[in-house]
């Protein structure tokens, strides 16, 4: 038996979330994404995430929207070095109120249009290829101080899978898995920062294994 083998990184992901509430049940969100590795030098990915949520009830939502992602080679001096993606996704929350927290999860389906590899100078030269993967996230929240704190603090936990889809729809392979703790921060009734430590795991081949370790920060703004 082969033994698995691991590459290492370390970067930061940095994010910015605008909310805009157009009723009781409808609400817009843009999401951009500063994704990096090598901390701060090297860029990651780059994501710019609208999309439009219905409050079924107040524990259930359900979202569609659409991503544009550039992915960057780690290699600086790759010629060309981004292979662009669209993806449209749809996705359904179910929230469980405990005691002091919160549990809540998270199943999101994406159809993703990828640059077929190898990737090409000439635009008039590129293609897409098309494959869907779904992505199932558990996510634990419990609050830290006082209910009349002036910036409440809870801790936050989650861990997400993500699974290649085949044609018929059926998960298949699994392509990451993401572990996070941190620290959320309710700065006002408009600003929310998320803060904390992820743990990324990029399955790359049968033996050959991606661990990144992140530092995340969200930030969300309600208008």
């Amino acid at each position: 038996m082969t033994a698995q083998e691991y590459e290492k990184m370390n970067g930061a992901w940095n994010a910015f979330f605008l909310d805009h509430g157009l009723s009781d049940k409808f609400s817009l969100r843009s999401e951009f994404h500063f994704r990096t590795v090598s901390f701060l030098s090297v860029w990651n990915q780059q994501i710019f995430r609208p999309s439009i949520t219905y409050n079924t009830s107040k524990n259930i939502k359900w979202t569609v929207g659409y991503s544009y992602i550039k992915n960057f080679n780690a290699d600086v001096t790759a010629s060309p070095r981004v292979r662009m993606e669209h993806n449209f996704w749809e996705q359904l929350v179910y929230n469980t109120p405990v005691k002091k927290g919160l549990i809540s999860s998270r199943l999101r389906l994406e159809h993703r249009f990828q640059e077929n590899l190898p990737l090409q100078e000439d635009n008039a030269l590129r293609s897409f290829d098309f494959a869907s993967r779904i992505r199932y996230r558990l996510t634990y929240q419990r609050l830290l101080t006082p209910t009349d704190a002036k910036i409440p603090i809870n801790f936050v936990a989650f861990d997400e899978v993500f699974m290649f889809l085949n044609p018929n729809g059926i998960p298949f392979r699994f392509n990451f898995n993401w572990t996070f703790l941190g620290l959320k921060f309710q700065l006002n009734k408009k600003m929310v920062l998320t803060s904390g430590f992820q743990k990324n795991t990029l399955k790359i081949s049968d033996d050959l294994y991606s661990k990144t370790r992140l530092w995340i920060n969200t930030l969300i703004f309600k208008l």
